[in-house]
């Protein structure tokens, strides 16, 4: 704020007075226009540094962003979350409906237009608002950004992808305090985050590699096959553990299979129950595939309703970074047939965001102010807790929502293990995903699963891979000591973000919890299902106008799995889970399988003899008796879980809301 002078001297020494008194209050103007702004919290990703400057963005160019609104009253928000969520607390089950939430704790509409009127006087083209009054979207030029936020808009070079972020963290005058919770699309850290499913297999072209190779000497083993089952068929190696013989990989585990292992009652098939995936954009043939797949596995198709659809469109940032429409397509049927398969009469509503970045918190939004499902299951999340950006306050925000409304979100672990692990060693120091690592969700970590040929659970262990490559130059050996390098596993760890949730006390040890420090803080995963790509699920899906099955794996397959053991629990138990982890910790430890590592190292050989698999070793996560940082309290009891998720009913005794409240 400029000054405004009021009088005028013809005196040179009263000039020079009031030039003086003018030029103190610009100083003193300028430092009270400095004081009365506020930052936002969570505005300034962790990756922007400036050692990492790329560029910048014309000053011209459009970006659209949203001004999130906090939620009143977020203390007794908690309280009346925590509350419906308690299997101990006569409140358990009584959940709110989007309405009543929205009115006692939603942000007012006097908030939004505060917030809409500062927007359109910096020139910003409001572009809507979204249900609950949760954010204020709107659209300006890179100069009008810098003018409102306080801030230059950069890009950066980070993990070989080029993004875009502020030099510093966005302020706001102190009008609008207490009325911004953060603000996303600034920087465009979203693009980060990626789908947590893998492919089974290793190519040909990893037979021979590093420096100087020359023609192969040793005579490689003919090819095998892969697996049906656990040990159908072998491959021969060069000498390791013991063997020199061992098992190939799995051709991707039959629906009938899976749920025959993790040992789901007949009869039990989620009746009644929504399930909600949300992913980014949609298959145009997702559920021909679907239909098709489940012929071939001789499994039920989808009835008419079974399964529909909410896609938000236009797509947009298609092919930018991870935000890869295919590779996201294929992830849809990864999670459409895993649900399906080891529920087939659950219902399914795909939620296909318009991309990868804020599309996501968009759908889901959308899930929690439509109460589309009481389960939801999340196969994407970004690497780690760094770089989060405002999506981090946002998404904490939203999960409470859904907590109170009884609507359970499960997210996948990840698929990288600590996250500091070389190849994929994005930080220094452990850290689990997020949002797997927020309180409010079910983090569902992964293993490696091995069936008999009678669809028979033989043995589990942590899910994470290490390979070494086989070279036949010369006498027969391993490019690398064993194991080799890691190619993958199961997320988990201790939360640099999060706090113990009251619901781990007591179940999660305290060696674990304060790992990085003296205060307890929330530890990855609560609970596992298969996930190891080579004991993978087949999944079917078009590609290029071609239709195929193929294995496939990650964290995104133990998601969908247990997301669907949930609706196979919820379907005759007359109350909607809601949030499961208050239940899950609560219930005996006797409900799941305790996966721990294996007295001997586990091993396998792809088929075509051109690399060894090594079993069990997840980075520095550990699977141990009891409650650890790789597979949680373990994997379902399906028939164990039905009985003991009941438990609830009677702890509680609340009367069940009337039929039909809840999906």
């Amino acid at each position: 704020m400029r000054p405004i002078s009021r009088w005028r001297a013809g005196a040179a020494v009263l000039t020079a007075v009031l030039l003086a008194s003018a030029a103190s209050a610009t100083a003193a103007h300028a430092s009270a226009a400095a004081s009365s702004r506020f930052t936002v919290p969570h505005t300034l990703p962790s990756w922007a540094t400036p050692s990492r400057v790329h560029g910048a963005p014309k000053s011209t160019a459009k970006i659209s962003f949203s001004v999130a609104l906090p939620l009143r009253n977020e203390a007794e928000a908690e309280r009346v979350a925590d509350s419906v969520s308690n299997p101990a607390s006569s409140s358990y089950g009584r959940y709110l409906t989007p309405s009543e939430f929205n009115t006692r704790f939603g942000p007012t509409n006097a908030a939004v237009a505060k917030v809409k009127s500062y927007l359109r006087g910096q020139s910003f083209t409001v572009d809507g608002v979204a249900a609950g009054n949760r954010w204020v979207s709107a659209t300006g030029t890179v100069a009008q950004i810098k003018h409102a936020f306080g801030i230059t808009l950069r890009t950066y070079s980070y993990n070989g992808k080029t993004l875009r972020a502020p030099d510093r963290a966005v302020t706001l005058p102190d009008s609008l305090r207490g009325l911004v919770l953060g603000i996303t699309g600034l920087d465009n850290g979203g693009l980060l985050r990626q789908p947590t499913s893998r492919p089974a297999g290793l190519g040909a072209g990893q037979r021979v590699t590093g420096a100087a190779q020359k023609a192969p000497n040793a005579t490689p083993p003919s090819a095998s096959t892969c697996s049906s089952y656990w040990g159908q068929h072998t491959q021969t190696a060069p000498a390791a553990y013991g063997h020199t013989s061992f098992p190939t990989y799995n051709c991707g585990y039959t629906p009938a299979q899976i749920r025959s292992a993790y040992g789901v009652p007949a009869g039990r098939a989620g009746a009644n129950v929504t399930v909600a995936i949300i992913d980014a954009y949609a298959s145009p043939t997702m559920l021909s595939d679907a239909n098709r797949y489940s012929t071939a596995m001789g499994e039920p198709t989808f009835t008419a309703g079974q399964y529909k659809e909410q896609v938000f469109k236009p797509f947009s940032l298609t092919g930018v970074n991870d935000c890869n429409e295919a590779g996201w397509n294929g992830e849809e049927a990864l999670d459409v047939e895993a649900v399906h398969g080891m529920a087939p009469k659950a219902n399914i509503y795909y939620i296909g965001a318009r991309n990868c970045d804020t599309g996501l918190d968009e759908a889901i939004n959308w899930v929690i102010q439509n109460r589309a499902a009481s389960i939801v299951s999340n196969s994407w999340g970004a690497a780690g807790e760094g770089g989060l950006g405002s999506s981090y306050s946002v998404e904490k925000s939203l999960f409470l929502n859904a907590k109170a409304l009884g609507i359970g979100f499960y997210f996948s672990s990840g698929d990288n293990g600590d996250n500091a692990t070389p190849p994929t060693n994005y930080y220094p120091t452990p850290q689990p995903d997020y949002p797997s690592s927020d309180a409010n969700v079910t983090a569902v970590g992964g293993t490696s699963l091995a069936i008999s040929s009678s669809k028979a659970y033989l043995w589990e262990t942590s899910w994470g891979s290490y390979t070494d490559t086989i070279n036949y130059t010369g006498t027969a050996h391993y490019l690398q000591n064993l194991p080799g390098q890691f190619w993958g596993g199961a997320g988990g760890g201790v939360s640099g973000l999060t706090p113990q949730p009251s619901y781990q006390v007591g179940v999660v040890p305290d060696s674990l919890a304060t790992l990085n420090g003296p205060m307890p803080m929330r530890v990855v995963p609560d609970v596992s299902a298969l996930a190891d790509p080579f004991t993978g699920f087949a999944v079917g899906a078009t590609s290029g106008g071609t239709f195929a099955i193929d294995a496939w794996g990650g964290t995104s397959l133990a998601c969908p799995l247990f997301a669907a053991v949930q609706a196979i629990v919820q379907q005759n138990r007359g109350l909607p889970i809601g949030f499961a982890n208050p239940l899950l910790y609560r219930i005996p430890a006797s409900s799941f399988r305790d996966v721990v590592a294996p007295a001997n190292p586990v091993a396998i050989v792809t088929p075509n003899a051109s690399t060894l698999v090594t079993f069990a070793t997840d980075t520095s996560l550990v699977a141990a008796p009891g409650y650890d940082d790789a597979t949680g309290r373990g994997t379902p009891i399906v028939s164990k879980l039905i009985s003991a998720e009941s438990l609830g009913l009677r702890l509680g005794a609340p009367t069940p809301p009337p039929p039909g409240r809840l999906p």
